[in-house]
């Protein structure tokens, strides 16, 4: 029975999870997606980042700053399934909040690193302009 087990545990270890019910319809800018998860849409503010504006921008740089920010989530979205999504709660828009993983990555520390995004927990957004 010991052995039983053993193999089970390692047979588990080699067969990787399917991807999730869900995947990206939309990439909005920089900070929010649209899901599509069990069939039901989800507009996502993700969390952890705040990323310049470019529906409603204070000057010209937070706008090609915020395109330069939306094509790399272009970008990171297309390089792979939705591996994890995690609500928690939602925005005075209405959108969901979430932790979205793609390819097993995790998108705030991705844009994070990428220099085009900074660290949000909510209040005040930063200033990409001064």
């Amino acid at each position: 029975m010991r052995y039983l087990w053993l193999g089970l545990l390692v047979l588990a270890g080699c067969v990787q999870a399917a991807p999730l019910p869900c995947h990206v319809t939309r990439v909005v800018d920089g900070d929010t997606l649209h899901l599509i998860c069990q069939g039901a849409l989800h507009k996502v503010r993700l969390l952890g980042f705040d990323t310049p504006e470019v529906f409603h921008p204070g000057c010209a740089a937070e706008r090609q700053a915020g395109e330069r920010a939306s094509a790399v989530m272009r970008g990171l979205v297309a390089s792979g399934p939705v591996t994890s999504v995690r609500f928690e709660g939602r925005d005075r828009y209405g959108r969901d909040l979430g932790v979205v993983e793609i390819g097993g990555r995790d998108l705030a520390g991705v844009m994070l690193g990428s220099g085009l995004a900074r660290p949000y927990q909510g209040g005040r957004h930063p200033d990409w302009c001064g």
